[in-house]
């Protein structure tokens, strides 16, 4: 619980200064980019490290992938029956439509949501490619010059956690920052009103019932399954968070999971659309549905669907540094 207060205090304080200065907002958007991008270069590099120290992950990296392949495709089972049981609830159709009023407009909703949410295909593929390198860097590193050189691992471990805290600290300040230079994000999940907070309900119920299963057929604990599965696709936060308390195979799943959800998430909204529910493909890609997703989610589905995608992604990412936290017992 420590650790949940200590990353929402950071969100806050930095959401509080980024208020402060909305006026100058567009003086800082450069140096956001930069700095969680030197931030996460840094995290997923110790992350690696770690990694790559860890004699236990090396010689079951083939296992590792299996499980992250399998805990993918069921947390999406998860999400997607969740979502569908809150759909029905609430009486949305499989088009995302009230059933007594199917010509509902959000017309205005969308324009808002859209602007707050265009993000260039090349940015988000650049740090897709920058994350790739430096968590293989810290890979090579640990099993190259970790291993021979340092003898106390366990002493390594421990200095490489209370780094990554500090790091994630920063990281979680720079986004509350960045959300209080645009001062918008609260008044997004006012105009969806209450159904979408139902929607999350839905996935986190889903998320939490899918990952309790498949701690049953995989060498991981209920908690370390929990915090895998509540990482929502954001892979700079919930393996660094996982490894900073001790759970390093769980951190490298995690890692790998967040990965495929984010990615094969996007390419599989198109496809599953009109076949799964409009709504619910808004769950496959986790986070990323409130911004490099979101043109896919319009593209497959409709207009108005942009709110709930950008409320999901927006408040998925509020949760995960408590959810993970909570659940890996941080």
């Amino acid at each position: 619980m420590t650790y949940v207060l200590l990353y929402l205090a950071c969100m806050a304080l930095g959401y509080f200064a980024g208020s402060k200065m909305r006026s100058s907002a567009a003086n800082y958007g450069k140096t956001i980019n930069v700095a969680l991008t030197v931030c996460i270069s840094i995290l997923v590099f110790l992350m690696g490290a770690r990694m790559g120290a860890n004699e236990d992950i090396i010689n079951n990296l083939g296992t590792i992938g299996v499980q992250s392949v399998i805990f993918t495709i069921v947390i999406w089972i998860g999400g997607i029956l969740g979502v569908t049981g809150a759909r029905k609830i609430l009486g949305i159709d499989k088009y995302g439509r009230l059933k007594e009023d199917e010509n509902l407009s959000q017309k205005q909703e969308v324009d808002d949501a859209a602007a707050q949410t265009e993000e260039p295909a090349d940015a988000s593929s650049l740090m897709t490619k920058v994350i790739l390198i430096f968590v293989t860097l810290g890979l090579l590193c640990g099993y190259f010059v970790i291993r021979k050189y340092v003898a106390d691992i366990a002493g390594f471990n421990d200095k490489v956690g209370i780094a990554m805290t500090i790091g994630l600290c920063m990281i979680l300040g720079i986004i509350g920052f960045d959300m209080g230079l645009s001062g918008t994000v609260l008044l997004h999940m006012k105009k969806v009103g209450l159904r979408v907070f139902v929607v999350l309900a839905g996935i986190i119920a889903g998320t939490a019932a899918a990952a309790v299963v498949i701690s049953f057929f995989l060498d991981l604990t209920v908690r370390e399954c929990l915090a895998i599965g509540f990482g929502f696709g954001w892979y700079t936060f919930a393996p660094v968070s996982i490894a900073g308390a001790g759970h390093v195979m769980a951190s490298a799943v995690s890692f790998l999971h967040n990965v495929l959800r984010e990615t094969c998430g996007i390419v599989l909204i198109p496809l599953l659309a009109k076949k799964i529910g409009y709504i619910e493909v808004c769950s496959l890609p986790g986070v990323c549905a409130a911004d490099i997703a979101m043109p896919a989610i319009v593209k497959s589905t409709r207009e108005d669907l942009v709110v709930y995608s950008f409320t999901i992604g927006v408040v998925e990412s509020l949760l995960i540094p408590m959810l993970v936290a909570v659940s890996i017992g941080a």
